[in-house]
């Protein structure tokens, strides 16, 4: 989230200040991926709630430096300024070199996904948001956002599923301030496993959630945040969830936590490599 204190403070202390501990780290991966919680615009029109947010369209190239490659806008502010702000978000994304998914200028676009390839994985992206645009009116012809529903993820998972070789989900939900998972919750991220994705990666409580094997996929129900502001409801902690992929799935991952300090992102620890690893095997476990 760049939006309000963390805008501030990067006015400040320059752009690069809200990345500055994490960005070795982001940019040791073949490939990084995160939720963009705010639209990058200076759209003048604001949607009509108490805290819409956004972020300097100058903070596109940052994630780019930072380390970001694949930039999530399936969430509940990205639409905080309207369909123009939608819009530019998605062109200083793609002009910076970033791609975005989860959001598109139409819901056709938005429903495509991205492939992407590292060391000859073919890594698809797709990614849904669970919460209802009051006055955002269904225009399939016009920037739109993929919503999170059953008939969504049989319509757009299996098909991205056959073009690449691991396919990561993602998914805006949960109750803020809540680490519990629902049923609802486990039954939709199993759904996209077993559709055909390999990891399902979840955000919007602000806290770190349950982390679960199934299928010899990855589910991690919630990171947390990695950049927000003080003023998160529920928490200001997260993870940065590093996975060694190859065309058979997930093969381990390992958990570095991070937590907010002043709008930045701050290291907690690092045990060996970026966090203790672990392999994936049958079976799940929370």
């Amino acid at each position: 989230m760049l939006g309000r204190d963390v805008d501030r403070r990067s006015r400040q202390r320059g752009n690069g200040y809200p990345f500055a501990q994490v960005a070795p780290l982001l940019r040791a991966a073949d490939l990084t991926f995160g939720n963009l919680e705010s639209p990058l615009t200076d759209r003048p029109t604001r949607f009509p709630r108490i805290n819409a947010l956004r972020g300097s369209p100058e903070m596109a190239p940052v994630l780019k430096q930072a380390g970001f490659d694949v930039m999530s806008l399936a969430n509940n502010h990205a639409i905080d300024y309207g369909r123009a702000g939608l819009a530019q978000t998605l062109e200083v994304l793609q002009a910076a070199g970033l791609m975005p998914v989860g959001a598109g200028r139409t819901l056709r676009e938005a429903e495509e996904g991205v492939v992407l390839t590292a060391r000859g994985v073919r890594v698809g992206f797709l990614a849904y948001s669970h919460f209802p645009y009051a006055d955002f009116v269904h225009a399939p012809q016009r920037e739109s956002i993929l919503q999170l529903n059953e008939e969504a993820l049989r319509r757009t998972i299996p098909s991205l599923a056959r073009r690449c070789d691991v396919l990561v989900v993602s998914y805006h939900w949960g109750k803020e301030g809540s680490r519990r998972v629902t049923p609802y919750e486990r039954n939709l991220a199993h759904l996209a496993v077993d559709l055909g994705a390999r990891l399902v990666v979840g955000h919007h409580a602000h806290v770190r959630g349950a982390i679960e094997q199934y299928r010899r996929s990855l589910i991690a129900y919630c990171l947390g945040n990695l950049v927000f502001d003080e003023r998160s409801y529920g928490g200001n902690e997260g993870y940065v969830l590093t996975c060694r992929l190859r065309a058979a799935g997930v093969m381990s991952y390992s958990l570095v936590p991070v937590r907010v300090v002043s709008g930045q992102a701050a290291l907690e620890q690092i045990v060996g490599q970026g966090g203790t690893e672990v392999a994936l095997k049958e079976g799940h476990s929370d």
